[in-house]
Order: C-alpha cells, then structure tokens, then sequence
C-alpha cells in the first residue's frame, strides 16, 4: 500500500508540473491546462486554414526571438480566476536594449486568410515581456498587432518595450484594420508599465473601418503616446489615461488625420515635454465631456506646433487640407492643467473649433500666455461660447483678469462665457473680425462651484473636486444655445435644456419645473437591465403608458417605442456599440432620462 501511495503521489506532482515543449513552427489544436506551461522553443505560425484553441489558466512561455503569428484562428478565452498568460521564460536581460535576451517578439494576428467566419478571440489574456531592441531595425516591431476584425476583452498588457522603427514598428499594441467592414475593439483591458517610441496603443484606419476603445485604462507608460490614432476613424471613451510619461512630440491622446468622437474619459495627471494631454493635429474631432485635469507640459522651447496643459487643437498634419480640420470641445471639465508654453487649458493654432460650454478652471503656465486658453496663427477661426472660466492664473498668483490670449486670430466669437472682468480684461490680442455680441458674458469673482480645486498648482487633485453648479449660481441660464453647437446632455449625462438658454458651464442645474420634475421623479422611474447590454433590454416602471426614446449623445433619436404596460423590452442589437441614453415620458411632459451602454 505504501508503494502504491508513493507511486500515485508522483503521478499527481508530475501532472502538476507538466510541461510542454513547442518545436515545430506550426501549431493548431487545443493547448490545455494539463499541458501548461507551454514553452515556445521557435517562432510559430497558426496557417491560414487552421485554428489554436488556448484554456483558461494555460501560461506560454516564450524563448527569446520568438513569437506567434495567425493567419488562421486563434481563439485564447481565458477567465477572471483563470487568465491565459503569455510571456518570456526567462525575463533575465530584459532591461539591456542591445541583447535580445530576457524578452520575446509578440503575437501578431494577421488579416484573415481562413475559410468560413473568423471565431478569433481574446479575452483575460495577459501579454507581458516582450521586447525589440532600441538599437537596431527589426521589421514589424511591436508586441501584439492586429490587422483583422477583432475584439479584445479584459486583457492586460504590461512590462513590453519596443523602439525605433517605421509604421508598426516601435508600437505596443497596434490596431490596423485592413477594410471598411473591419472593426478592432479594445475593451476593458489594462495597458500599464510599457515602453516604446512611436506609440503604446497606435490604431490606423487607412485602409477603412473602425476602431473603438472603451472601458480601457492606459497608465504609467513611459516615453511615447498612450493613444495615438493616425488617419483614422475611431470613438474613444470611458477610459482612463493617467500617470504617463511622455517625451519629444507625444501626448497621452494623440490624434493625427482622420475622424474620432473622444468622450467620457479621464485624462489626468500625465507629463509631456511638447503636447498637452489630447494633442490634435488635425482631422474632424468632437472632444465631449471628458475630464481632463492635472496635466503638464514642460517644454517652454517647443514652438508653436507645441503647446497647450489641457487639450492641444491644431492644423498641421501633412496629407489634409485646412478645410478638413474642424474641432468641437464641449462639456470638459479642464482643471488644474499646466503648459510652460502657453494655453494651460486649450492652445489652438491655426485651425477652426467650436469651444463650447466647458468648465476652464485653475489651469496656468509659466508667464501667463493664456492661462486659460491661447489662440496663435492668422487663419484660426474660432468660437468661444457658454465657457466657465474661474482661476486661471500662473501658480499662487491670485485670478487672472486675462482668460484669453490671442498672437492672431482670424474671426473670434466669445459669447455668453463667465469671465472676471470686462471682455477687454478678459481678451487680449489681435483678431481680425470679432463675432457676436460681447455684452452677454456674465462678468463675477464667484461662479458659485460645488467643491472646486483651491487654487491653480498642477500639484492640487482635481479628480477629487466637484465643479458642479449650485442651484443659485450666476451662470445657471445665461448661456445660449442659437448658433451653438450644443449637446442635448450636460458633463453628468442630465438633460440640457435645449431651449435658447442653457447653464453656462460644463453641467446644468435641474431646477423644479424643467427637465426631470422632482414632485414626479417616483412617477416618472424606472429601471432597466442588462447595462451593458448586448440585445434584448429588459424595462420596468411604474408607468402603465408612455413613451420609450432611445437616443445618442448627439440628442438623435433611434428608437422610440409607445408602451401600454409596465414591463417590457426592445432590442439593442442593431445598434452600434457606445453610450446611449434612455429616456421615459408619460405623455404629461413629464421625463426621466438614463445612460446605458451598448456592447
């Protein structure tokens, strides 16, 4: 008996540690949890007509100068408990950029050459350790590439470098789509402790399609952008992007050509040498109800393609025409920012944007050149409108008179903004045409803000404030909405009030008798589930009639259902994943709206 016992035992440590030894180039089949480790001795290829199927829990382990291509499927779904993780077999060397020791080269999934549907999948997969050399030139240079329609879910990214190169090359993670049905998802990953010098997560849609980041945070990365999308056609939202550090031309968000809604993240306390926190430098891009706060720029030598604590808005990107490049900033909440050149909260240089209802508070830079909001080159055209503005100022000065400085400006609208003193107080420079009416600013020392920062040092957390308005503020229903391009939702998701007069300012006070009515807030309620929400929603309330609306951020309608019951669904699934709002009436004006998201 005591043989058997010694002899089951070493069956059992030995099944534990297995291992398994990967020799060929080509792989396919199902790599389980009872073979894991798996130890990758080559570089190895999934061919188009095949599939590698990864279990949860399964560790692969890389040699160095090797890695995995697809061409084929792979399908690596591991769990929460149970990720897949893929990374070097000895990390010894890693930090030295001139050996190839210590690292491995990445996956790298392909455009689809298989027959029948792509099932490729990833999700809880953890990418760490790999690694090309600073040095040298190594062709298709970056951790993991996808060039196909895919979706990647719950997957970590961390402890990669990569350096110089060209077009994939020196990038983390690479998003390509290679046509205009291809869509490339990055969804509630964590991208953090990365190095390179052309981009951590880079996306391209030269050749078509879409690519969406959601749900995602990208953090304490080091020297190159966080997010850089060129030529591109892409939403990027509900992220957090915080704690990087940047070097030379980069900014935690940067966008260069191309088309992109950026709304509802976090963009705060990153450090760049040139751009500020979203550097745009050219493309049609609405910039929305973002938080972006406690940013700096260091370079006060960077020119005038430099600039800006905030958000950077610019034309200057080879391959595209003035008239293509158009800027919307609306509903941010810019805070506590610092650029060393100029435009603390916003630069823009020589390009066209509407800046409209934001909250521009305690942002600064080293000699006050636009403290709040700087505006350089001839042919800017642009529109200032419904802005808070409060604090501004170069560090433990006290608030700046001066919010707006201008080098030159073609045609300048500023409108209905709460300003510290008179509008020539508050603007300085030449433009060539002034727009509008400047009477409307409201002028004060005290927007009356919930909790807002104390003062404007970089070094003060405003993630923590509250810049909401209270209800007896001066701001509430002095701004103005003709000729404004507005959103139908407030920096909180609550109704504007899409009247001529809204709040000035990134939020808006509901007030009894608009909006959601207090008295019938019970009546009006209801609840929904799932959220997020893939196809079919389930709603209750204690409504027996009214009025479902489902409607985008842009305020257009997509669906409006007539209900005669209680309880009852409709369908999400043709409808393209994002933020989306609900909103119920009961046929007496009387409304309650909520936010869902779409998977």
């Amino acid at each position: 008996m005591k043989y058997f016992f010694s002899f089951w035992m070493i069956l059992s440590v030995s099944k534990i540690f297995a291992l398994t030894n990967i020799t060929t180039p080509n792989v396919s089949g199902t790599w389980s949890l009872a073979g894991s480790p798996y130890i990758v001795q080559v570089p190895i290829t999934v061919s188009a007509a095949l599939s590698l199927t990864i279990q949860p829990g399964v560790e692969v382990r890389f040699m160095p100068a090797t890695k995995l291509d697809v061409n084929g499927k792979l399908i690596a779904k591991g769990t929460s408990n149970s990720p897949i993780v893929f990374s070097a077999n000895d990390t010894i060397g890693w930090s030295n950029e001139n050996v190839t020791t210590g690292g491995w080269g990445g996956i790298h999934i392909f455009q689809y050459q298989g027959s029948g549907v792509d099932s490729s999948k990833m999700e809880f997969c953890t990418i760490k350790d790999c690694k090309y050399g600073y040095s040298t030139y190594i062709a298709d240079m970056c951790p993991f590439l996808a060039c196909r329609k895919l979706k990647l879910s719950n997957c970590n990214f961390t402890h990669n470098t990569c350096g110089t190169g060209a077009n994939t090359s020196g990038t983390v993670v690479t998003l390509s789509t290679q046509s205009t049905t291809d869509t490339i998802e990055l969804d509630m990953c964590d991208v953090s402790e990365n190095t390179s010098v052309f981009g951590v997560v880079r996306f391209e849609n030269y050749q078509g399609g879409y690519t969406y980041i959601h749900r995602t945070r990208v953090h304490h990365n080091h020297e190159c952008s966080s997010i850089w999308g060129s030529w591109f056609n892409a939403l990027i939202e509900n992220n957090e992007v915080d704690h990087n550090d940047m070097i030379n031309d980069n900014a935690p968000i940067k966008m260069s050509i191309g088309t992109a809604t950026i709304r509802f993240n976090k963009v705060h306390h990153n450090q760049c040498h040139q751009l500020a926190a979203i550097g745009c430098r050219s493309g049609k891009i609405d910039i929305d109800n973002n938080l972006i706060c406690n940013n700096e720029q260091l370079d006060g030598n960077c020119g005038a393609t430099g600039g800006g604590g905030g958000i950077h808005l610019a034309h200057n990107e080879g391959g595209a025409n003035f008239a293509d490049t158009y800027y919307r900033v609306r509903n941010n909440v810019i805070a506590n920012n610092y650029s060393a050149y100029g435009g603390g909260g916003i630069y823009v240089y020589h390009a066209k944007a509407d800046i409209m209802n934001n909250t521009i508070v305690n942002n600064s830079t080293a000699l006050g050149s636009g403290n709040a909001l700087l505006i350089l080159d001839a042919m800017s055209e642009v529109k200032v409108k419904n802005n808070l503005f409060k604090g501004n100022s170069i560090p433990n000065w006290a608030d700046s008179l001066k919010v707006l400085s201008i080098y030159s400006c073609n045609t300048l609208l500023f409108d209905n903004n709460y300003i510290p003193g008179q509008f020539y107080q508050a603007v300085s420079g030449s433009y060539a045409q002034l727009l509008g009416d400047t009477s409307h600013n409201v002028i004060g020392n005290s927007p009356m803000l919930t909790a807002p920062t104390a003062n404007s040092l970089v070094t003060t957390d405003a993630t923590t404030a509250n810049f909401n308005l209270q209800i007896l503020s001066p701001c509430v229903d002095k701004g103005d909405t003709v000729g404004a391009s507005c959103l139908p939702i407030d920096y909180l998701s609550n109704n504007r009030i899409m009247g001529p007069k809204i709040d000035i300012g990134a939020f808006e006070v509901i007030k009894s008798g608009e909006g959601i009515f207090e008295q019938n807030q019970n009546k009006t309620s209801f609840h929904f589930y799932p959220n997020p929400a893939l196809d079919l929603v389930q709603v209750s309330t204690l409504l027996h009639k009214g009025v479902l609306q489902l409607f985008n951020v842009e305020g257009r309608i997509l669906k409006s259902i007539h209900f005669l019951q209680s309880n009852f669904q409709f369908s999400v699934k043709d409808i393209t994943p994002g933020i989306y709002f609900i909103r119920l009436t009961d046929g007496e004006h009387h409304s309650k709206t909520e936010k869902i998201m779409v998977d």
